[in-house]
């Protein structure tokens, strides 16, 4: 008996497995569905960046006009949305809307998109709790259980169908008292199952990889090649993870039932039980700060600055001898006043956010301290970060956002402190926001450690489950 005849045989007998045919045609809907979720998302995240982007260049155009109508004689529309001012230049009648476009794969692997923010309007009033506020308003329930996507769909769905695929791939022949005729043939119980469960694995992972690809044609952008073989691959080592698990099981010469209720307990407890499991310890050993907490120091830090801008200006420009020329120390102009009182709010909420930065961090150290144990956590880091989604691609677009503040506040502030007025032909020196995307080798060195220790579980499973299978005899 060959290999070509026992893969013959399996399609054969599938084709005559109607709750099987069910099934396959069930996850074939959902992976279209999942496809076709996360390609509205995209074009819903592409839209935004769109209108961002363009209300730079109206407004830019905008400003650019009154500024020129103003210097031929005509009058600002307010003396309170003066464009000459800098604090009004610079400020959010002026601001510069900073976006990160979508991940290369976001089609696929909606991730963290749904829940980080992509874009910020900066200006000179920018500070931290800008950071810690998404402008979309988002159904809660979505946000907590996520997009039905393509990567869900994979970490989620994917082992069910493995699973009931492979449950019985050995025990059903016992069972069925052709275990002994097959192996009396010149094969082993290790080169059946492997014929068959390669069969499977071709079937299943050939659905979900040709779904991968035609999301990719239809988004219009094959994207680096390297993410592309990243996502392929953490698809076939999680998928062949399951399939070795359930021979390994078989290999334990149990019954069907017996077989069927361990996988889906081991299912329930990698993919469900444990990944829950981490987080709710992560949140409980490092608790965030309260986010009235933030909004209290920032209430606060403005009622003293307003009662305290003389000194803090005379604070602030000691600290800053550089932008003290122009500043009259003993008629400061308003706009002074309002930055110094500004800037010491400002310094208020980086004590705040420092502690929730440092236990968002903990938090973080914990959850990659402990994926190891989940397969489901390492796959879906590892497609996420393929698909430019994850946590890493935010924090750096966040980190390029406050040094673009810093050098915005750096051209508007001095302007600012010496009651100086800005007229059109400062517009093409007011700082641009040019995003620095990830280079495809950052991406394969971090995501390569959780593929190799998904790799790793895969190898260890495969290992057991081919010392088992060896052990197995007809008369067993």
């Amino acid at each position: 008996m060959t290999a070509r005849t026992v893969i013959r045989n399996e399609w054969r007998l599938l084709m005559a497995d109607r709750p099987l045919r069910i099934a396959l045609g069930l996850f074939a809907l959902l992976l279209a569905y999942a496809l076709a979720n996360g390609a509205v998302w995209t074009r819903f995240q592409e839209r935004t960046v769109e209108v961002a982007q363009a209300g730079n260049v109206e407004r830019a155009l905008g400003i650019e006009q009154e500024l020129t109508d103003i210097e031929n004689g005509a009058e600002p529309a307010s003396p309170f949305s003066d464009p000459r001012l800098p604090n009004v230049l610079g400020g959010r009648r002026g601001r510069h809307t900073a976006v990160l476009t979508p991940g290369p794969l976001t089609a696929l692997a909606v991730g963290q998109s749904d829940l980080l923010p992509y874009y910020y309007d900066v200006n000179i009033y920018t500070n931290e709790s800008s950071f810690h506020q998404n402008g979309e308003v988002e159904s809660p329930l979505n946000l907590m259980v996520g997009r039905f996507d393509l990567a869900f769909v994979v970490v989620y769905l994917l082992p069910l169908l493995v699973l009931a695929l492979s449950f019985n791939v050995l025990s059903e022949e016992r069972e069925q008292g052709t275990l002994a005729l097959t192996l009396s043939q010149p094969v082993s119980a290790r080169g059946v199952v492997a014929s068959k469960l390669a069969f499977r694995a071709i079937l299943v992972v050939g659905m979900v990889l040709a779904a991968s690809l035609a999301g990719i044609l239809v988004a219009g952008d094959m994207g680096d090649p390297g993410r592309v073989l990243l996502w392929c691959a953490a698809v076939v080592a999680y998928a062949l993870f399951w399939f070795v698990l359930a021979a390994w099981v078989n290999s334990l010469r149990r019954s069907s039932a017996w077989n069927a209720t361990v996988l889906v307990g081991a299912w329930l407890v990698l993919v469900v039980v444990l990944p829950a499991a981490i987080n709710i310890a992560a949140g409980l050993l490092h608790p965030l700060p309260s986010r009235v907490q933030m909004v209290t120091a920032q209430r606060e830090a403005s009622n003293e600055a307003v009662n305290q801008r003389s000194e803090l200006l005379a604070r602030y420009l000691e600290d800053h001898p550089e932008m003290a020329e122009g500043v009259v120390a003993d008629e400061p102009g308003l706009g002074a006043l309002a930055w110094a009182a500004t800037d010491a709010v400002n310094r208020r909420l980086e004590e705040v956010t420092a502690e929730h930065d440092a236990r968002r961090a903990e938090q973080i150290a914990l959850v990659r301290r402990y994926r190891f144990l989940s397969p489901a956590l390492l796959a879906q880091e590892v497609l996420i970060d393929a698909a430019g989604t994850g946590d890493a691609r935010f924090a750096a677009f966040q980190s390029q956002v406050r040094a673009f503040a810093e050098r915005w506040r750096e051209f508007f502030v001095p302007a600012i402190l010496a009651s100086g007025q800005m007229n059109a032909s400062v517009l093409s020196d007011v700082p641009q926001f040019r995003l620095a995307d990830e280079a495809p080798g950052d991406v394969v060195r971090r995501a390569g450690v959780p593929l190799a220790a998904l790799i790793g579980l895969l190898g260890l499973v495969g290992a057991g489950a081919g010392v088992g299978l060896g052990r197995v005899r007809g008369a067993d």
